[in-house]
């Protein structure tokens, strides 16, 4: 249901499903997890990380300016995307 679309016939999006234990299908995945460890080494118990750690490291990573998107940050690109649907609509 998830790929139909409600506004017209057929599909919307077509899914695709990485396979377990396959890290190279899920890059971007592979990619943010590396970032966290950055700020979260493995075997950090998050019952002592505070909220405000956790915060801190969600602005860090939203920020990271990526070569993917052209060296623009991810917040950037997500408010372009809010603007060009705004437009649209």
């Amino acid at each position: 249901s998830l790929e139909r679309s409600i506004l017209r016939k057929g599909r919307r999006t077509k899914m695709y499903y990485c396979h377990p234990y396959t890290s190279c299908e899920r890059g971007s995945n592979e990619c943010a997890n590396k970032m966290i460890r950055r700020k979260f080494p493995k075997g950090t118990d998050f019952n002592k990380v505070s909220r405000a750690e956790v915060k801190k490291a969600e602005e860090w990573m939203n920020n990271y300016p990526r070569e993917i998107l052209g060296w623009k940050t991810a917040e950037i690109v997500f408010a372009e995307c809010l603007e060009e649907l705004a437009r649209e609509a």
